[in-house]
């Protein structure tokens, strides 16, 4: 089955110029932390224990949970998951399957990764614990035996909720975690893009392929949250975590991280210290950024990673917007319209799935 949209391209890339000419400014930087993998020490860090609404980083705890089921024989990674209506009525970024649609859990994760459908982060969620809420106080509870001090699930795929926060110290502690704990599935989050159908669906992490020694791992972004990523990169026999929270924009999100991963490679020895001995933060709420990420200002930024990210919700784009924009705006619901209703007739969705491991990760560092 094809599962392809019908695009004009020079709409599409003429609505992404005009809106991106509208951009201008940047916020101020936000939580950052860097970590060596091995270790265990904390290279740099800079307001990483403030609270911080983690959008879609939330998948990298809801892969843990998962991948905790598996160990504990609750499930398997070829156990088929089934997609109920709460599911699949979530708000994009989604894969847009029809409730009664299968797909194992080894699909889903990579999907997670890739694509990071809020979907599929309920279906997973409801596979392994029979609801969200259930599936949020097992998140909770792994948390806290991990030592993440600030974070605070309640759902499963990181849609903005008020008290759903986390911050740059414990999205380290989970990324090592998977690391550490589920080294056969260090793969997982640097996949390159996966096909369906006709449709391919690249990894939006922006280091990877760009940055040498990039391998993963996970992207997210909101209005109130801003561009988080966590990103791990391996040079010289050194593996480096890098947490980037509430950059203005996705190429932003991208330098901060790649001038982080610099630095870091260029300390060899000592540290602060492991994260989870930094000194917690005296704020105690999470500040919200929607003023400053999506603006009216801002938008074009916002618009452009709709177009071009898997992590974006555009139940969070609110405001005017210029023509130009509202162009890119209707492609992307065009797109989403057209997937939905060809993936809808699929019964499982793994048999129109491939698996594209394309090797976007450099092996060295420059």
């Amino acid at each position: 089955m094809t599962l392809s949209a019908s695009l004009t391209a020079p709409i599409r890339v003429a609505a992404l110029a005009g809106a991106l000419a509208l951009v201008a400014g940047a916020a101020a930087a936000g939580p950052s932390l860097v970590v060596d993998v091995d270790s265990g020490q904390t290279l740099s860090e800079n307001d990483a224990t403030e609270p911080w609404y983690p959008a879609s980083l939330t998948k990298l705890m809801t892969t843990y949970v998962a991948l905790q089921a598996v160990r504990d024989g609750r499930l398997t990674l070829d156990t088929p998951l089934t997609m109920s209506a709460r599911a699949a009525s979530m708000p994009a970024s989604k894969m847009g399957f029809s409730p009664g649609v299968e797909v194992t859990l080894d699909n889903a994760l990579k999907m997670l990764m890739v694509k990071s459908p809020n979907d599929v982060a309920v279906m997973i969620a409801e596979s392994i614990d029979g609801s969200v809420e259930a599936f949020a106080d097992e998140m909770n509870a792994t948390a806290l035996k991990l030592g993440m001090r600030e974070s605070h699930f309640v759902n499963p795929n990181g849609l903005h909720d008020p008290a759903h926060v986390s911050s740059a110290r414990d999205m380290a502690i989970v990324a090592r975690a998977l690391l550490r704990d589920f080294p056969d599935q260090r793969d997982l989050y640097g996949i390159g893009a996966l096909q369906l159908g006709d449709e391919i669906i690249a990894n939006h992490n922006g280091l990877l392929g760009r940055y040498p020694g990039a391998d993963g791992m996970k992207t997210g972004f909101t209005c109130p949250a801003g561009f988080n990523v966590v990103a791990t990169a391996t040079h010289g026999g050194r593996r480096l975590i890098v947490v980037v929270l509430g950059a203005p924009s996705p190429l932003e999100r991208t330098m901060e991280a790649g001038r982080l991963f610099d630095a870091g490679f260029a300390k060899w020895g000592g540290g602060e210290g492991p994260p989870e001995s930094l000194a917690d933060s005296a704020v105690r709420s999470a500040p919200d950024m929607r003023g400053e990420i999506c603006s009216r200002r801002n938008r074009a930024a916002v618009l452009a990673a709709e177009v071009g990210s898997s992590d974006t919700a555009d139940s969070e784009l609110t405001g005017p917007v210029s023509p130009a924009a509202e162009v890119a705006l209707a492609c992307i619901h065009t797109e989403r319209n057209e997937l939905s209703r060809a993936r809808g007739q699929l019964k499982r969705a793994d048999e129109a799935l491939r698996i594209e491991v394309v090797d976007l990760r450099g092996d060295s560092h420059r």
